[in-house]
């Protein structure tokens, strides 16, 4: 029993820490360019997935994923200049895809963040002005009647 004891004791004094798969972390300064996705209302596109593809990007391996936040912001740090696609997809038919032009100064110096101005011209881009959206849908209305008449017209 005392020699069990003694082996036991023994261990425990010569016991170094066991560091199974250590992590480190901390702050690192980037250039970060942020990018926002919004629905026609303004309403934030909050958590939906997001593909970045670099200037060199093959069209089925991304730079990076992620997921927006709360606010529809989403943030990457490219690392070459040239054309940026970032797109945006809820899932649901919602979908925005945004071209972002990245400079060896934006690399270089510290102007690497898009902020409204980015914004306005993906919204600009990807959303029709309302007196467009307006008509497109009273034509939708007027093609879908025509068509019920026709068809009404021809069973009897």
């Amino acid at each position: 029993m005392r020699r069990l004891l003694f082996a036991i004791a023994l261990m425990v004094i010569n016991a170094s820490p066991a560091f199974g798969h250590g992590v480190s972390y901390g702050m690192a300064e980037s250039k970060a360019l942020t990018v926002f996705f919004a629905y026609s209302g303004n309403e934030p596109m909050s958590y939906v997935p997001v593909l970045v593809f670099g200037p060199q990007s093959t069209p089925d391996l991304e730079f990076q994923n992620g997921r927006t936040d709360a606010q529809g912001k989403f943030a990457f740090v490219p690392d070459r200049s040239g054309e940026w696609r970032v797109e945006a997809s809820d899932g649901t038919g919602h979908k925005g895809v945004m071209t972002v032009t990245v400079t060896e100064d934006m690399l270089t110096s510290g102007d690497a963040t898009s902020g409204d101005g980015a914004y306005s011209a993906a919204q600009s881009a990807g959303t029709p002005p309302m007196a467009e959206r307006t008509i497109l849908g009273l034509s939708l209305l007027a093609n879908l009647c025509l068509a019920g008449l026709l068809l009404r017209r021809r069973k009897g």
